[in-house]
Formats: C-alpha cells, structure tokens, sequence
C-alpha cells in the first residue's frame, strides 16, 4: 500500500512538473545599457517555457558606450543598476559596481554591446571592448565563462533619434554599419559568439505582419516594442546561446512563451521565430521573411 501511494505522488509530481531538458543552471550576464534591457526581457520566460533552467542578470548604465564601461569597471564606480530573473522572482538593485556583479555568480556567459548610435562606428569600440574582456577575465569567478557580442538593431525609418543622423536619418545604412563593426569586432577580439539581435529585427521588418507592429517593432524608434520586438531578441538570446549549450533544441517546438499582443500571437511567434533562425544562420545578412 505505501509503494503504492509513493508511486502515485511520483506519478502526480512528474505530471505538475515542467520537462526539464537542461538540469544544470545556465547562467547569462549583460553588461549594457537600454538596449541590454530589451534583449534580455523575456529570456527567462523564453528559456523557462523550454525546460532550461537559467538565471538572468542585466547590468545596466544608461545609454552606456564601451569607452563608459571601460571607465566606470576601471574606477569601480557604483553606476549601474543590476536585473536578475531567478527561479523565485525578478529583483533589481541600484548602486552596483561592475566587478560586485560579475562576483555575483559563476556565469556562463558574459555579453557586451556598443551603444546603439556608436554601433555602427567600429573606432568607438577599441581599445575599451579588448580592455573590457581583459577585466572581466580577471574578476571573473568561472575560468571557462564564454564572451558574445550582442549586435543592437538599426533605428525605424522615422525616428527622431538624434544618433540617427550620424547615418543619413537611413536605416539600411545604420543597419550595414552596425553589422560591418560587429563583424569586425568579433574578428578582431577574443570574443567568438555574435547574438545577432539587430539581424533578427531587421529580417522581421522584412514581413509586413511584423513591420506593422509599433514603429517598426519599436516603441518610440529606436527601443524594441514591448512585444514581439523584446520577444524576438529574446530568442536570439536564447537560440544563440542555448545552443552553444548543445542541447539540440528547437525554439519552434520547445519555446512555447509567447508575449501577449493584441493580434494572432501564435502566428507572429512563428514569423518571430523564423526571422531569428535566418539571423542565427546568416548574421550579417538580411533574409526576407515570407509568411
């Protein structure tokens, strides 16, 4: 009677319990600013959905270029506002330095970013990004932490950004610049791994369903909508990284979170996620999207 009743609470927890495909904890630190925000805001919900266990940190200076990383890691200064997504809840702290951050966890992965106005200006990013790596290396509480670019994503036609005028007010010629300079960083660094967010977004304007959401999968021109713009660079998060993990996932059938929008959600996460796909594959090249 009790291997009986044993069995049947076993039989109840596995059927209450989410499909775990990824016992360990993965761990994912930004260093960013904005745009490091929109990136990571629905990765835990993305990964969670997916049975992968993961725990999420976005360190935070706003509009941050490199050289500002540099400085603010350099003279330890309490300048950044630190999100962390667990298993129990989102917090956020104020007042961090970079190094109290990087001595928060073990993380897997460490991602940077240029500012988006400098992007697609490759002689903003050195000697700050290589002196970044070396720091970061150096604080850093895991020996095999793996580093990635998070490439940003070129401004709507319309905005009013004054960065945008560095590009012509164009942004396709945003877009070629910012995917020319992060080629070239990868190249040119330690770092191997590309998160090809701004390729995503740029493939997914390519769809009119898509397109037609926010100012092009913007809120105000140059901040990803709250939506399907912070979902698909979600994905590419998750697609890039997580599969680095090699656990052979498939974000068409495995990532069943999907943001609430106020049209066919189901049929523009597919879209989403095909925009991603093309991106990861080819991260430097624009690929249409067709429904």
């Amino acid at each position: 009677m009790i291997n009986k009743t044993i069995s049947l609470i076993l039989a109840v927890m596995l059927m209450a319990s989410p499909h775990v495909k990824c016992p360990e904890v993965v761990k994912i630190l930004s260093i960013g600013n904005s745009f490091s925000q929109d990136s990571v805001y629905y990765l835990y919900d993305i990964a969670e959905s997916a049975g992968v266990n993961v725990i999420i940190g976005n360190l935070y200076f706003s509009g941050s270029p490199l050289e500002r990383h540099e400085m603010n890691a350099e003279e330890n200064l309490k300048a950044y506002s630190y999100q962390k997504w667990t298993s129990s809840e989102m917090t956020e702290e104020k007042n961090k330095t970079m190094k109290e951050v990087l001595l928060d966890e073990d993380w897997d992965y460490i991602t940077f970013q240029q500012s988006s106005e400098n992007s697609g200006f490759y002689n903003t990013y050195q000697p700050y990004l290589n002196n970044l790596v070396d720091y970061v290396k150096s604080i850093s509480k895991n020996p095999d932490v793996k580093f990635a670019l998070n490439m940003t994503w070129a401004y709507s036609s319309g905005s009013s950004n004054k960065g945008f005028a560095a590009y012509n007010y164009n942004q396709f010629n945003m877009y070629r610049n910012i995917a020319e300079s992060y080629k070239q960083a990868i190249e040119e660094t330690e770092i191997d791994i590309i998160i090809p967010c701004g390729t995503a977004i740029q493939n997914a304007r390519t769809n009119k369903h898509l397109h037609a959401i926010g100012d092009q999968l913007t809120n105000d021109g140059y901040h990803l909508e709250n939506g399907m713009g912070k979902y698909i660079a979600g994905l590419t998060f998750f697609e890039t990284l997580i599969n680095d993990k090699s656990l052979d996932l498939d974000i068409y059938n495995d990532v069943t979170f999907m943001p609430e929008t106020k049209n066919d959600t189901a049929d523009l996460a597919y879209i989403a996620k095909k925009s991603v796909i093309e991106a990861v594959n080819a991260p430097y090249i624009i690929t249409r999207i067709h429904e």
